[in-house]
């Protein structure tokens, strides 16, 4: 295989293991299905919507807490065993919640939660660092295909639980204080083997995924044609003026806590959103078909999402298209409960815009990690970016179940929206420049 198309296929690699480790943002079409089945079936009677996000966010803790991890095991093993290690891991715990979810509530928080979202910290960066340096030159737009996958992941396998799970399209015929659950015996006999379904699935992709991951040879030099660079650019190194930071050195600089406290308050729109939208959407919506296909509509916003932002970043700065993605996001979020009034059509908008606008943290943060503090520990420095979820995390679950049911989905929707606001501040303070006087 030629050099060229070595470094292709380790993007598509890239794209292959993040299609499953995106499996995450599933969450939102299986939580009506495991909460049901856990209320139904006696495990756990008082589950609502609003305590089973802790679930979600267990695995965005675990994702966070791992991350760095999985940059120091990169240097010692490498990007293949890395990777295979992290992503079997999140699978292996998909595989479990047959078994937890006809246990306990707590056990598939441990199992679907914390599990799954370890494996997926420890894989998460390594394919990114891989893509970054076979193509230098083009990080945001190398993230942000990568990332794509994980952004896409929900596209294939929404649709995949529900026809699995409501092949009838079975209404959610129980109505508790607001919120509709599943009392059917057809679907909810069925949650438990969905987990050996699709831990399954995701193993088989994994692996072959990580065969086809490799860093490049030490003295690698990328032509510009294999990116379609302009011919009087040269051959492409690591450029000159990058800076590159340890871990340690990246930790005292105030860029490392403006991009930590961005991703800090972006994440609890994007936990509300990604965990709760459809939960939201049966509240007025009586077609659980209609409610999957919004999701793997939504998927393909935020994976493409990704490619956007980041080409944006490259084309102009990650300044600037953080401020639209967070400022978007806000505006959006802030007006989300008009969809209520407007019946499907708006709903499926609102919904698709705001998976494009959130997608934007998952290009643009691990650019500008790159960027700011070079590619010698990019994973690690971008793990530790990434603790943010570590707390962001249990704090919006601690609020979506204390406050939903005093403020409402709105009262909910306007606080995502501040939060985000306080991220276009952040960002606008972000100072980062290139030796040429440009914002990164």
């Amino acid at each position: 295989m030629t050099v060229k198309w070595r470094g292709f296929s380790v993007v598509v690699a890239g794209i292959i293991v993040h299609l499953t480790l995106g499996t995450i943002y599933t969450f939102g079409n299986m939580t009506p299905y495991i909460t049901s089945y856990l209320r139904q079936k006696d495990i756990d009677n008082d589950l609502t919507y609003s305590r089973s996000i802790w679930i979600f966010s267990s695995a965005a803790m675990g994702q966070g807490a791992s991350m760095f991890i999985g940059g120091f095991m990169y240097e010692k093993i490498g990007p293949r065993w890395t990777t295979l290690i992290g992503s079997w891991i999140s699978s292996g715990g998909v595989a479990l919640t047959y078994f937890s979810v006809q246990k306990s509530f707590e056990l598939v928080v441990i199992t679907y939660g914390l599990m799954f979202g370890l494996g997926v910290g420890i894989a998460y960066a390594v394919p990114i660092n891989c893509g970054h340096k076979w193509f230098p030159e083009h990080k945001g737009l190398v993230s942000g295909l990568v990332v794509a996958g994980f952004g896409s992941g929900a596209f294939i396998f929404d649709q995949i639980q529900t026809v699995f799970l409501n092949p009838g399209n079975k209404e959610a015929d129980l109505k508790v204080a607001g919120d509709k659950y599943f009392t059917e015996n057809a679907v909810l006999n069925k949650v438990p083997s969905c987990f050996l379904l699709l831990g399954g699935c995701y193993a088989a992709l994994q692996l072959i995924g990580c065969l086809m991951l490799a860093d490049p040879p030490h003295q690698y030099q990328l032509l510009p044609q294999n990116m379609g660079a302009d011919e009087d650019e040269g051959v492409v190194q690591n450029p000159e003026n990058e800076a590159s930071f340890t871990w340690r050195e990246a930790i005292k600089e105030t860029a490392f806590y403006q991009l930590w406290f961005i991703y800090l308050f972006n994440g609890q729109g994007i936990q509300f959103v990604s965990g709760l939208y459809k939960a939201y959407g049966q509240s007025f919506i009586k077609d659980d078909h209609f409610l999957a296909i919004v999701g793997s509509l939504a998927a393909v916003c935020n994976g493409s999402g990704r490619i956007m932002w980041g080409h944006l970043a490259d084309k102009y700065s990650f300044r600037l298209a953080m401020m639209l993605s967070c400022g978007s996001f806000a505006a959006l979020t802030l007006s989300f409960g008009l969809t209520s009034l407007s019946g499907k059509g708006l709903y499926l908008i609102y919904v698709c815009l705001l998976f494009l606008c959130f997608s934007g943290n998952f290009s643009l943060l691990p650019t500008a990690t790159s960027k700011a503090f070079g590619q010698t520990e990019y994973p690690i420095i971008y793990g530790l970016v990434f603790t943010a979820s570590v707390i962001t995390s249990p704090i919006g679950a601690i609020l979506s179940e204390n406050l939903k049911s005093v403020i409402g989905w709105y009262g909910m929707f306007l606080m995502c929206a501040v939060f985000s606001l306080t991220s276009v501040i952040i960002s606008f303070k972000f100072n980062v420049r290139k030796s040429n006087g440009q914002h990164i």
